[in-house]
């Protein structure tokens, strides 16, 4: 059994410029002239290529690229004038409001995830944990699945995605953001950023996280809290006390730097992390500029895992490879372990049904 616990396959419907061919920013600003678009949205913008919204200016048609983390992207002046924007940089939920009114929508999105669903077929994958709006939770329901698809719905669409249901499509955990990335500056610190001297942002106060949270809870379901920042991480453990979980295995996406205090409050409060290992290869020389000698500590998941915290294991896509990500967890932990955080603990503990 192999499950990635982290998706986004809507991503597929974003993935039409092929960004890693480009070894400078002039050759990808040619590529971009040469598409002839009414309008672009594009993900995998890689923040070393040092792209600027001048440069993007060139081109007479709205665009927005969305760099790999998800977290930022960046935009030209006819995209400030299309949707009536304060500026071309554009992060988090801004940037996913602008996002959303430029993807693919119906057959093109089908499309897009049915290429997504054959690729992690193609890995080997069992089971993946997709996160999706109501649209995307309808077309998954329409698709004639290859694989076991648990739809992790999106806080506002929590309801409306429940009707969406069958013996290869289960419901599972409701996605909240509460901070950023590291690479884009806005995952929530404790201590600021080495090269911005700013703490990143946090997107929702603890007290309307522990509403949230229990709002969840009334429906029957669990919550997946996105918590990159030490900061942001404390804010999620002291929501799940505040509102006082009834439900075991919560989870916390992430997770990157969580501290040895907060892994053990984890523990107690019965929570599941939801790790991503290949972020440790993939993002090792950020992570040295924006956080200084704190790159040391980043993604601790064996020490997650050797603390008896519940852990399981996820790509968020960065890449979309099984493989790739498996490669960087063996640095840490023994292959059969990651085997087991991969996917063998569904022959041990099934957390999906564990409701």
């Amino acid at each position: 059994m192999l499950v990635d616990a982290h998706t986004h396959l809507e991503l597929f419907a974003f993935w039409e410029v092929p960004f890693d061919e480009f070894s400078d920013k002039e050759e990808l600003i040619k590529y971009l002239r040469s598409l002839r678009k009414k309008k672009l949205a594009a993900y995998g913008l890689d923040y070393s290529l040092g792209l600027t919204p001048e440069d993007l200016n060139e081109l007479p048609y709205p665009v927005l690229l969305i760099y790999k983390d998800g977290h930022k992207g960046i935009g030209n002046e006819a995209l400030v004038q299309e949707f009536n924007l304060n500026g071309p940089i554009l992060k988090e939920h801004k940037l996913w409001e602008v996002a959303n009114k430029l993807k693919p929508k119906g057959e093109d999105m089908r499309e897009a995830l049915e290429r997504g669903l054959r690729k992690a077929k193609d890995m080997g994958l069992n089971e993946i944990h997709d996160f999706v709006d109501e649209d995307l939770a309808r077309l998954y329901w329409e698709i004639e699945l290859p694989l076991n698809v648990v739809l992790m719905p999106y806080f506002e669409h929590r309801e409306a995605v429940l009707k969406y249901s069958n013996k290869k499509l289960k419901i599972g955990w409701v996605k909240i953001y509460v901070d950023g990335s590291i690479s884009a500056r806005t995952a929530y610190l404790k201590e600021p950023y080495e090269d911005t001297q700013t703490r990143g942002v946090l997107l929702v106060e603890e007290k309307k996280l522990a509403e949230m949270i229990r709002e969840v809870e009334a429906l029957g379901l669990r919550v997946a809290l996105h918590a990159i920042g030490d900061g942001a991480i404390e804010v999620c453990l002291n929501a799940f006390e505040r509102a006082k979980i009834t439900r075991k295995y919560h989870r916390i996406e992430h997770a990157e730097l969580i501290t040895e205090e907060q892994i053990n409050r984890a523990k107690e409060l019965e929570l599941l992390l939801c790790m991503q290992p290949n972020f440790s290869c993939y993002y090792s020389e950020i992570y040295k500029r924006a956080l200084g000698e704190r790159a040391r500590r980043i993604n601790p998941f064996d020490k997650v895992y050797e603390a008896g915290v519940e852990l399981i294991f996820g790509t968020d896509m960065m890449p979309f490879d099984v493989n790739y990500a498996f490669g960087c967890a063996k640095k840490k932990l023994p292959e059969k372990v990651v085997l087991h955080l991969f996917g063998g603990w569904k022959k041990v503990k099934d957390y999906v049904n564990c409701v």
